[in-house]
């Protein structure tokens, strides 16, 4: 079995195709680096520009209204609240004046606690209909993250509270985009594993193995040829953590979650949990996603000759999420049972994907249940499928 496992991972690793995949992974890499995450801003980054912008139109309100005889409550709310709101936001001026970043991080967490205040208009930009949860979810998390900051023994800078640093990037890159890629990638490897042993047949029957081992070993080859795609896509976050710092393992990450089991605004947690402990999370629940998609590969492989042809049947069940991807749908559906639901890795590690769908199930630990069972389910289907149709 060791003899046939160095075969296959010989044959994998300089099939040209396979080749290929790793350097476009390269390209993609960089690409992310160079065009994505360089221009990346946001929302709520710190500008002085924009505190004093601020700062000047609350003083100016203040000093220019009625206050004298019937005044309307949202103007006598705004009289109420503007003096320690400018005060707050004179305050984090000098500590940015002063580069005190951790005090700096306590004094704005507080104004994200205490304040109530018109969101930046970036949130409704292009009529999105999920900006009011957008903003409830991120002015929260920024609470959060902000009064952990002010609370680490680390020094902390502009670009860690901006979340510029290279493992602020990776934790973004991990809701959606670097998932797909995995997941794709993984069919892309485990596409010809069958058809090429059709072509040398001799060979593969010279082993003396049985089918379901030679199975094993291919599933093993192609989910290590998938993870060894990490490699090539660590380039670009070297550029970024070169360009605007590393960061910190022990950076807070925000999570959420439904305190019940109704998906209301009001029973939703925030907290926070290590960037460390994050991306062991996404390792996890990604590769029971990429066992599952070779699983699928090889199942279908079995009928189909023809590599490419089945890499276009495939193809499409990464985006199967698309046709329910729509806000509140899992309160009245049970899309938590489908396994496509946890592709988001990152938004369901961060509660996002729960939030958006209102689904309190759509969480971490039932996605590694049903991912899991998918993967078990799929490998007693081949290998039964196996006993009574040979591989080759």
């Amino acid at each position: 079995m060791c003899a046939f496992f160095k075969h296959e991972l010989k044959e994998f690793l300089t099939n040209r195709k396979n080749i290929a995949i790793y350097l476009l992974l390269i390209f993609l890499s960089l690409f992310y680096w160079l065009q994505i995450e360089n221009n990346f801003e946001i929302i709520e980054r710190v500008s002085r520009e924009e505190l004093q912008a601020s700062i000047d139109t609350k003083s100016d309100f203040l000093k220019k209204v009625n206050r004298e005889g019937e005044i309307h409550p949202d103007t006598q709310a705004a009289i109420e609240a503007f003096p320690a709101i400018v005060e707050n936001e004179e305050q984090q001026i000098r500590l940015l004046d002063k580069k005190d970043y951790k005090q700096f991080s306590k004094v704005r967490s507080q104004w994200y606690e205490s304040y109530k205040f018109k969101p930046s208009p970036m949130y409704y930009k292009d009529g999105s209909s999920t900006a009011n949860l957008t903003v409830f979810y991120n002015y929260w998390t920024m609470f959060n993250k902000l009064s952990r900051y002010s609370e680490m023994d680390d020094p902390i800078d502009l670009a860690v509270i901006d979340e510029k640093t290279a493992i602020q990037s990776l934790v973004r890159a991990m809701d959606y985009l670097l998932p797909v890629i995995l997941v794709v990638t993984s069919f892309i490897f485990s596409m010809d594993l069958l058809a090429r042993d059709r072509k040398h047949k001799s060979l593969v029957k010279g082993m003396p193995l049985t089918d379901g081992k030679k199975i094993v070993v291919k599933i093993l080859v192609a989910f290590i040829g998938t993870m060894l795609g990490l490699i090539p896509l660590t380039i670009g976050f070297i550029g970024i953590g070169l360009t605007n710092g590393f960061g910190y393992l022990n950076l807070p990450i925000g999570i959420s979650y439904f305190q019940s089991k109704l998906p209301l605004l009001s029973e939703m947690h925030f907290e926070s949990i290590p960037a460390s402990t994050y991306i062991l999370r996404f390792l996890l629940l990604i590769s029971l996603l990429i066992l599952v998609a070779i699983l699928i590969n090889l199942l279908l492989g079995l009928w189909i000759k023809n590599a490419y042809f089945l890499f276009i049947v495939t193809l499409g069940l990464p985006f199967i999420e698309l046709f329910y991807n729509r806000p509140g749908y899992a309160d009245i559906h049970p899309v938590h049972l489908l396994p496509t639901s946890y592709l988001h890795v990152g938004e369901i590690i961060s509660g996002q994907r729960g939030l958006f769908w209102s689904g309190t199930q759509i969480t971490f630990s039932f996605g590694l249940i049903v991912v899991g069972i998918t993967f078990l389910v799929l490998s007693i289907l081949l290998f039964g499928v196996n006993r009574f149709k040979r591989i080759v």
